[in-house]
């Protein structure tokens, strides 16, 4: 990013606001008073960004957008006596049925944004007396609607969560100058509807967990500051501890089962979705924000699990950041949000790991400021002075761009298997790739609330292929305009589908049991899923390698019974209107229309190689002989609008109608027990895709209704075996995922001199449990020098592994062997 001004300049600034407390009302208030008023002073400068925000240059943009904001609110801020709402679109009238409702959430959220323009030093509408009283005013009309003893129709996340945030972040960045009695109004309500932070109010049994849990916590504290209520300040700190349920469902430990954060750095949400994009976001977001606010005060955090927060942001947070991008594979419905797309919420986690940065150890702290000062700078078309994060948090972030001291940390390197949400996650610097499985134990996807109307196949195995080129695919009108029956790596019936349009929500959840995989030294990994579709009436199984330069994706035993026809989808990319890059089809530049062109390799220029692959070994006679099968590629104008996919009350998108161009390559699948097989090279030029296409780099092994095995250019194999049985030599008592990889290389002249070590890692996706016996057809040095207590070596000539895989369900099982 091209910042100019001065690291001195700024952290002169900086240094200028950390020794002022607030700026806003001088005069002595009933409410004001110590130790209360210093943190309501602290929290006021954290939500406007203090005197850095108000005059450092770089952020004169960002000034003047808030300042356009709050100029169109100002603008169609409704006066008249009587009103029955503050801005025309948002009516509220009773708040009496679900739109009503996140109407009046709506309406807070802006409430909120004016009075932080107020009360933000460097606003043209700084401390400005008619908006004050356009506020005071606000605040009057809310209280009469959301207030104590009504009753509470619609999404009870609104009166429990969003409105008690809004009304406690207003009233404090109003101060004194918020009417006492509207104050003592607002107060009631927050409490009549939220009055425990650990239970959801009319379900005393349904304790709240993650991300609902620290939500609500940061509003009790909140509330109690603003008006001296030591024990709400108490009950909120001790709700992220779960002092009252023995710390059973602490946001600070590690869960097992159901919603929370995991020891392999998995986070879930509702039960059965990958969700640290989102709801992990907002849990770490809010624990940062209560650590910064009570440091240094008699209500400070001092739960010693806090070190588990510090270690997500490595396990739970970073491997699923594409820079300033989340993935979508852990966003849920939010990936149908207009205003809340993967940057979003990437800069999002960005500042909460900044803000956490605060309150860690000196060398996480550091390690943390590198990673995010490397997102930034890499992220260059969304910039600090025009991106969606709000003034304070953007000072927080160029306060890290500009320290000549923080050096930027390179991409990321190597693959993260977070195997509790089924979700390996593979990064190359370049390039980065993750696959949504589902299963029995984590969802296919999330509708609710008139969000992700059309997400019936997100967990069908979509994959998502982020590279330096492209780094906006997914955040660039993708989600409107993509075929829903054709993401990319799925393999779908012509089933009609409906759209999840409606109140309430749900996660359909899968029949089958394999879902997962494994890595292997830490750089390479494979998962896999035997598919069985929403109906019932397709099957198939599915795996994906994960390599240096490629990803191989094998799929067998195809059975459609729908009469719908099916096809696998093995590349739908997204490009603006008119704007396809050259294509080459068999090594040939084609310009590609809606008419099926046959072919087993395509290269799209700026992106990747697409090449088909023919097993070694398959029980289809028409392959036998090694000939790839043909795919179909085509160009298709898509043309929707976010409000279709997202008609929700407070996330809902535009009716504009938006337009891309996709590249579209796919495979009919034609009897029983079909199979495919490819693999995709990203970043690849054309005349590399086009000697993979002569002389592949990888070898699939097999492509068999029972087994999936490949082997790379160094000899590392992997494979799935969904049966028990002898499988290529493999020898398993029941369903697994085996890989294993020898250092120095099989074929390498160093192998000659070097000592050999193997590598062998063995996972049970399934979660069975039980003894897992595995014979692997492989030579290995006697000597072990390292194993998983799960592995035992049973012999090894034959090698002979017994695992219990009852330890780590669905996670790693790993022995290294080495020559003496």
């Amino acid at each position: 990013m091209n910042l100019t001004a001065s690291r001195r300049t700024f952290l002169v600034g900086a240094a200028a606001a950390l020794a002022t407390a607030g700026t806003i009302g001088t005069s002595t208030s009933a409410r004001a008073a110590e130790p209360f008023d210093g943190l309501v002073d602290r929290r006021r400068e954290f939500l406007t960004g203090g005197d850095v925000a108000a005059i450092h240059p770089e952020l004169a943009q960002k000034r003047q957008t808030i300042d356009a904001e709050a100029s169109d609110l100002i603008a169609t801020f409704n006066r008249a006596s009587g009103r029955r709402y503050l801005w025309p679109d948002l009516p509220i009238n009773g708040a009496s049925n679900t739109t009503e409702v996140g109407n009046m959430g709506v309406t807070a959220n802006r409430i909120t944004t004016l009075a932080t323009a107020w009360a933000s030093g460097g606003s043209e509408y700084y401390q400005d007396p008619d908006l004050l009283s356009d506020l005071q005013g606000a605040l009057w009309f809310l209280s009469g609607q959301y207030r104590a003893g009504r009753s509470r129709p619609g999404n009870w996340w609104f009166w429990e969560i969003g409105l008690p945030r809004r009304v406690a972040d207003t009233l404090i960045l109003l101060g004194e100058n918020a009417p006492d009695e509207v104050v003592d109004l607002l107060l009631a309500a927050v409490r009549f509807h939220a009055p425990d932070p650990n239970v959801r109010r009319d379900y005393s049994w349904l304790k709240e967990t993650g991300a609902n849990r620290v939500d609500k916590a940061l509003s009790c504290i909140m509330r109690g500051l603003i008006d001296e209520n030591e024990a709400d300040v108490i009950l909120g700190r001790d709700a992220l501890s779960d002092v009252a349920g023995g710390g059973r469902n602490s946001v600070f430990g590690r869960v097992t089962s159901g919603d929370g954060f995991y020891d392999d750095g998995s986070f879930i949400q509702h039960g059965y979705l990958p969700y640290s994009g989102t709801y992990g976001g907002v849990a770490i977001t809010g624990v940062a924000e209560v650590l910064a606010l009570l440091a240094g005060s008699q209500w400070a955090v001092s739960d010693p699990q806090v070190n588990n927060l510090f270690e997500s942001i490595d396990l739970t947070f970073a491997p699923f950041q594409w820079d300033v991008r989340t993935m979508d594979t852990t966003r849920g419905r939010a990936v149908s949000r207009q205003q809340g797309q993967d940057f979003h919420s990437g800069f999002a986690i960005a500042s909460a790991i900044l803000v956490l940065a605060d309150s860690a150890p000196a060398a996480d702290a550091a390690r943390y400021r590198a990673m995010v000062k490397g997102w930034l700078d890499r992220t260059e078309d969304q910039p600090l002075a025009t991106n969606n994060q709000t003034l304070a948090a953007t000072a927080r972030s160029l306060a890290v761009v500009e320290d000549e001291a923080i050096t930027a940390a390179e991409p990321r390197v190597g693959t993260t298997n977070t195997y509790e949400q089924e979700r390996i996650v593979h990064h190359r610097g370049e390039w980065a790739a993750v696959v949504n499985t589902s299963s029995a134990r984590i969802g296919r996807y999330e509708w609710g609330n008139r969000e992700n109307n059309l997400g019936w196949y997100q967990g069908d195995g979509m994959m998502f292929l982020y590279h330096r080129e492209d780094s906006a695919q997914y955040s660039a009108d993708f989600w409107p305009t993509v075929d829903p029956y054709a993401l990319p790596g799925i393999t779908v019936t012509g089933e009609e589908r409906t759209s999840g349009l409606g109140d309430g929500t749900g996660i359909p959840r899968a029949q089958n049991s394999y879902a997962g995989g494994l890595t292997v030294a830490g750089e390479m990994g494979t998962t896999a899923m035997n598919l069985r579709n929403f109906s019932g009436k397709l099957t198939a199984n599915k795996s994906w390698f994960y390599l240096d330069d490629r990803v191989v994706c094998v799929g067998s035993a195809i059975t459609d019974t729908s009469g719908t026809g099916s096809r696998t989808i093995a590349e739908n990319r997204s490009f603006p209107a008119g704007q396809i890059p050259e294509v080459q089809v068999d090594g040939e530049t084609v310009a590609l229309t809606d008419a099926p062109v046959a072919t087993t390799a395509v290269h799209v220029a700026g992106h990747a190689g697409i090449v088909a692959l023919a097993p070694e070994d398959t029980e289809d006679s028409e392959n036998a002989a090694g000939a790839a099968p043909t795919w179909q590629v085509r160009s298709e104008r898509r043309t929707g609008t976010w409000k279709t996919i997202n008609d929700g009350s407070d996330t809902g998108g535009t009716d504009e109608e938006v337009s891309r161009d996709y590249v579209r390559i796919e495979r009919e699948h034609t009897g029983d027990a079909d199979w495919y097989a490819y693999q995709i090279l990203p970043l690849a030029d054309a005349r590399t895709t086009a000697d993979e296409a002569e002389r592949p780099g990888v070898a699939v092994v097999l492509a068999e209704p029972a087994a999936h095995l490949i082997e790379a250019g160094d000899g590392t194999r992997m494979g799935h075996f969904f049966e028990a049985g002898t499988h290529g030599g493999y020898t398993v008592s029941g369903p697994c995922a085996v890989g294993h990889r020898q250092t120095p290389p099989p074929h390498s002249n160093a192998s000659r001199r070097a000592k050999r070590q193997v590598e062998v890692v063995v996972a049970q996706p399934t979660r069975a449990g039980g003894t897992l016996t595995v014979e692997l057809p492989i030579e290995v040095p006697d000597a072990v020098i390292e194993a998983d207590e799960s592995v035992t070596v049973v012999s090894t000539a034959p090698l002979v592994l017994a695992v219990d895989a009852g330890v780590r369900r669905g996670g790693e099982h790993r022995v290294m062997f080495a020559s003496r």
